[in-house]
This record gives C-alpha cells, sequence and structure tokens, in this order.
C-alpha cells in the first residue's frame, strides 16, 4: 500500500484496507467484533474510544405497535448498548 490517508463513511471499506496492511482504523465494536474475534485484526490504541452519538427511533405510538417494530427496536437497543434509550 503506498502511503498516505484514507477517509470513507464505510465501516467495510475501513475494515477491508486494515486488514490489507493500509494502517489503522476506527469503526464501531459491532462492526469489527467479528474480525477482532477471527485473530484477522486487533486492538490497538485500547484506551481510545470513538465518540458518542445520539439515534432516535420514530414511530407513531406503543398502543399498536406492531410486534415486528417492538423487535426491531429491542434489537437496536441490544446493539447500540441502549443504556440511556427510552423505549
Amino acid at each position: 500500500m503506498p502511503p498516505g490517508r484514507a477517509a470513507a463513511n464505510s465501516p467495510e471499506l475501513l475494515i477491508r484496507l486494515a486488514r490489507a496492511g493500509a494502517g489503522i482504523t476506527a469503526v464501531p465494536d459491532f462492526f469489527a467484533r467479528p474480525f477482532l474475534q477471527r485473530g484477522e485484526l486487533r486492538r490497538v490504541l485500547a484506551g481510545w474510544r470513538l465518540p458518542s452519538h445520539k439515534a432516535w427511533v420514530v414511530f407513531p405510538g406503543r398502543k399498536l405497535m406492531p410486534t415486528k417494530t417492538r423487535v426491531f427496536i429491542d434489537m437496536l437497543q441490544a446493539a447500540l448498548g441502549g443504556a440511556d434509550l427510552e423505549a
């Protein structure tokens, strides 16, 4: 790989670049976890974390919420570490 900087808004592309030896990258843990578990990536700068961001799920109400919607919201909370989430 030639030296230089790369920027992308695709975690998959950033992981592919890191796996190809282009350098280090910062992606959310849930994208990197399978590659870390298989030993294809390794964590460096362990004390550093990505800044947190807020996310919202907007839906019309809970009274007649379809089960699929409730399951999707629950999955998002679990995947995103829903400590401060209101559902």
